[in-house]
């Protein structure tokens, strides 16, 4: 009985141990989650922002498109436990400050397809899954915006400032080439004789970035007759160092061939620079009206009026008899 007793006892000893050691283990964990959480009860984490791409080239005229990613994750996950961790449903509100060079736009985007929904901040869960978004930027090239490297810079914080990541990109433009070609008084037609020649000026403006090393004006000229061809000549033959914004002055001289017959004709002068400009090249079409001379309406009329006059002397004679 007492060997039964002693057995009964020890049995009764162990089962309060188990028990103790079970209501003992929720508060012992609740104390060590206590221990991880700050003052403003979130536990620890951390921001970090990036881009596959940092530096972004073009001309001046196009879009700089810079693709990031947001990562908000915990800093206090044990290994092994990063998807059943429900800590991980923290959340924060980050604001996004972006600065960019003068006369520049620059805003951030949800993606590169949705361009229109622009954000000034965005909410992340501390999942551990990267975020992505855009930043955009336009630059002022009607300025003849000067080839080079534009720094364009992300802040990511919390209106805390608890928490704060920033990234530095790059805006690379390069040089655009340009140019724009008309007449003097904005005409585009001239008069002439044949065998004298059409005279008008062209103006060649450079609307690029940078120096245009030449500038060439070629023509496309009516067809001849027999052997006379139309003469086409330029002064000067191109233009050369035209810097961003300067204009030259071509003077053109059209002459058609002596016995070309009175009528409308068309010309095409063609502009080519050297470098190739980004843009399509310029090009006139001009109308040529060739009269005719004044010296063969004065025996034109000269013939009409002793052909008249002949047939009032005929009319006469066969009068009177």
């Amino acid at each position: 009985m007492r060997k039964a007793g002693f057995l009964l006892l020890a049995l009764v000893i162990m089962i309060a141990s188990g028990l103790g050691l079970v209501l003992a283990s929720p508060s012992t964990v609740a104390a060590d989650d206590a221990s991880t959480t700050g003052e403003d009860g979130l536990r620890p984490d951390r921001i970090r922002v990036s881009s596959k791409y940092p530096a972004v080239t073009g001309p001046a005229d196009t879009s700089f498109v810079f693709q990031l990613e947001l990562l908000y994750q915990l800093t206090d996950i044990e290994p092994g436990m990063e998807h059943a961790d429900l800590g991980r449903l923290q959340s924060r509100v980050f604001d996004l400050e972006l600065t960019g060079p003068d006369g520049w736009q620059v805003f951030t985007a949800e993606s590169s397809w949705r361009l229109d929904r622009r954000i000034s901040s965005i909410r992340l869960l501390a999942l551990g899954v990267p975020t992505t978004l855009v930043v955009v930027a336009y630059a002022p090239w009607w300025d003849n915006l000067e080839p080079g490297e534009y720094p364009i810079d992300l802040t990511v914080r919390t209106s805390d400032g608890a928490l704060e990541e920033s990234i530095n990109m790059k805006a690379v433009v390069t040089a655009w080439y340009g140019m724009e070609a008309t007449t003097t008084t904005g005409r585009l037609n001239a008069k002439t004789t044949g065998g004298n020649p059409a005279v008008f000026d062209v103006v060649v403006v450079n609307t690029g970035s940078d120096v245009m090393d030449k500038v060439s004006i070629t023509s496309s000229r009516p067809s001849g007759i027999a052997n006379e061809q139309w003469v086409v000549r330029f002064e000067p033959d191109a233009i050369r160092e035209l810097a961003p914004g300067d204009e030259q002055q071509i003077r053109v001289s059209v002459t058609p061939p002596e016995k070309t017959i009175s009528g409308d004709y068309y010309l095409t002068l063609d502009f080519r620079g050297d470098p190739t400009v980004s843009d399509y090249p310029p090009s006139l079409e001009m109308r040529v009206s060739v009269e005719t001379k004044p010296q063969w309406v004065a025996i034109g009329m000269l013939i009409v009026v002793l052909c008249v006059a002949g047939l009032m002397y005929s009319f006469y004679t066969l009068r009177q008899r």
